[in-house]
């Protein structure tokens, strides 16, 4: 077991600081700090760069800035560049969504204002690239997407747009989009995904006033059927991969803005750590320094 987990959220409340914490191997989460002067009223994305293993995350700006910014660190996580607006300046109103498609990273969102459109942009060697339609132009949601890389393909995931709770997905094979299908399952927010290489994992808030946590794989062509995973929250959860393990973060439900994490397939849960707290959803990224 060689990958730490590296969890990244927006503060509790009001507070619109991004915090990081690393879970080193033997200890719990532990040194929590703010990530430099960044700010966000929403959830945080995050991945770990293909080439170099640095992080990238993504956010929505504060208050009235509905910019993304997007910024990256060292692979440890202690050291941050500059943040910066990708191409194009895109602009949501929710949490934008970061995946990995051979050595490219990509970025996905929703649009701002009453565009529901989904977004995409690929970040390349000379930068982001102009911003394109995703899910063959009909993809839409009052949230932001989810995105993970399985069997060579980086997948989609959303809930549906205005009131419509219904959860799609699609794929994307770095060329074109697969047009969307449904998924038998609801939500008021966004999913989550990862892959252990094995089996894609969505994980969701359930719909309506449903505050549990649902999950499906995908595996041999096919989705299995949902099932409770493990605790309750008021947004959507985190997924990331740890060797070859999901684990989920999550925000608590409600009034509960303690962040929560289960580390063993859904079988138990347990606090990120006392004092470590979230208005919105987290990011979970795994850091391997065995690979550096």
């Amino acid at each position: 077991m060689n990958d730490r987990a590296f969890v990244i959220w927006k503060g509790h409340g009001s507070d619109q600081g991004i915090y990081s914490a690393r879970n080193d191997h033997g200890t719990d989460f532990n040194n929590a700090r703010r990530v430099s002067w960044f700010a966000g009223s929403r959830g945080i994305a995050a991945v770990v760069e293909p080439l170099g293993h640095g992080i990238r995350a993504a956010w929505r700006g504060a208050d009235n800035d509905n910019r993304i910014w997007t910024a990256g660190a060292n692979f440890t996580g202690d050291v941050w560049g500059d943040q910066s607006l990708p191409t194009g300046v895109p602009r949501t109103e929710d949490r934008p969504a970061l995946g990995v498609l051979g050595e490219r990273v990509v970025m996905a969102w929703r649009g701002a204002g009453q565009d529901e459109h989904i977004w995409y942009s690929v970040l390349g060697p000379g930068g982001w690239t102009p911003q394109q339609l995703a899910g063959d132009g009909t993809a839409s949601s009052s949230h932001g997407p989810a995105l993970a890389q399985h069997d060579g393909r980086l997948v989609m995931a959303w809930k549906g747009s205005g009131g419509n709770q219904n959860l799609y997905w699609c794929t994307y094979d770095g060329q074109s989009w697969t047009a969307p299908k449904a998924f038998p399952g609801g939500s008021t927010h966004g999913p989550a995904l990862a892959s252990n290489g094995a089996v894609l994992v969505m994980a969701w808030k359930g719909s309506g006033d449903d505050d549990r946590l649902w999950r499906a794989g995908y595996g041999n062509g096919g989705w299995s059927a949902q099932q409770l995973a493990i605790g309750r929250s008021s947004h959507g959860p985190a997924l990331g991969r740890l060797d070859k393990r999901v684990v989920m973060v999550w925000k608590g439900a409600y009034g509960d803005e303690r962040l929560w994490w289960t580390p063993d397939s859904f079988r138990t849960q347990q606090p990120v750590r006392d004092g470590y707290t979230s208005s919105n959803t987290p990011a979970v990224v795994a850091l391997n320094f065995a690979d550096l």
